[in-house]
């Protein structure tokens, strides 16, 4: 729950706004900025699964459902900063937040 909360605020606050030196930082082509949203995403699902105490094995519904809930986080953090005039909507955000989602989940299976 902690971890839910950091991330929202991570997602609100003005701490990256477009003129901001993580989005002119590059690491193998790839915006520093895409790989942290991934890499914050990333705990907090497999934090997700571990609170739940859902095994994709025992309960294949259940599993789905944390992954689209997941898939919804991300989204929606994403989509707040749409609306928020000191923060840069990014459609990529979107998609590296939403590979955080399945690689945490894949990572929690294994």
């Amino acid at each position: 729950m902690v971890y839910t909360i950091v991330l929202v605020l991570l997602a609100v606050l003005p701490i990256n706004s477009t003129g901001s030196v993580i989005n002119n930082t590059y690491l193998i082509s790839i915006r520093l900025d895409y790989i942290l949203h991934f890499v914050t995403i990333l705990p907090w699902m497999f934090l997700l699964w571990k609170t739940g105490g859902v095994s994709f094995s025992s309960n294949l519904y259940q599993a789905f459902l944390y992954i689209i809930i997941g898939l919804i986080f991300a989204l929606a953090t994403e989509t707040i900063q749409y609306f928020l005039p000191y923060r840069a909507f990014n459609i990529n955000d979107i998609l590296a937040n939403c590979l955080g989602v399945v690689l945490g989940s894949l990572f929690f299976l294994l």
